[in-house]
C-alpha cells in the first residue's frame, strides 16, 4: 500500500497535510541489531497449557489453576537457539514479583521481541538479534514454542 514503492520506512518531516508527493527523509522502521547478553543478565520463563477438558473435572466443576503456567528456565542450553522470546514490560514485570500471579506476566502487552540466534554455553552468553539497538527494556523473557531459522 505504499504508492512510492520502496521498503518499509517512516516518513519524517513537517510536510504539509496539502502535500500530494509523500516525499521526504525515510528512517528504516528496522535496523537489526546483535546483543550479546550473559546467561546470568536474563530470566527466562517457558509458558506451558495446562487446560483440562470438561470431562476431566467433576460435574459443574471448573478448572482452579490457571490454563497457563510460567515455569522459570534454570538451564539454558542449546536447544534454545532459534527460539522467538517475548520481552516483558517492566512493569508487568514489577507486578509479577510483587503478587507471584503468572497471568500479570503473560497477559500484559509485550514490549517486543528477540530471536535467540546463538547460545554459547562455554561462555554462558546468549546472542539476542533484536529489531532495534539499544537497551532491552526488561531483561524478563518469555519462551514459547516458537522458533525461526533464516
Amino acid at each position: 500500500s505504499n504508492p512510492a514503492g520502496g521498503g518499509g520506512g517512516v516518513v519524517v518531516g513537517g510536510g504539509s497535510s496539502s502535500s500530494s508527493s509523500g516525499v521526504g527523509n525515510r528512517v528504516p522502521q528496522l535496523t537489526p541489531f546483535l546483543a550479546h547478553v550473559p546467561f546470568a543478565g536474563v530470566t527466562l520463563y517457558r509458558l506451558s497449557s495446562v487446560a483440562l477438558s470438561a470431562s476431566l473435572l467433576p460435574v459443574a466443576a471448573t478448572q482452579s489453576t490457571e490454563s497457563v503456567q510460567l515455569t522459570r528456565v534454570e538451564e539454558i542450553t542449546e536447544q534454545l537457539q532459534h527460539s522467538l522470546l517475548a520481552v516483558c514490560h517492566p512493569t508487568a514485570v514489577q507486578q509479577y514479583e510483587e503478587t507471584g500471579a503468572a497471568k500479570d506476566l503473560y497477559a500484559s502487552g509485550v514490549a517486543g521481541f528477540v530471536l535467540v540466534e546463538r547460545v554459547l554455553t562455554d561462555t554462558d552468553m546468549l546472542h539476542l538479534l533484536s529489531p532495534c539497538a539499544g537497551q532491552l527494556p526488561s531483561h524478563t523473557l518469555l519462551v514459547g514454542d516458537i522458533t525461526w531459522m533464516e
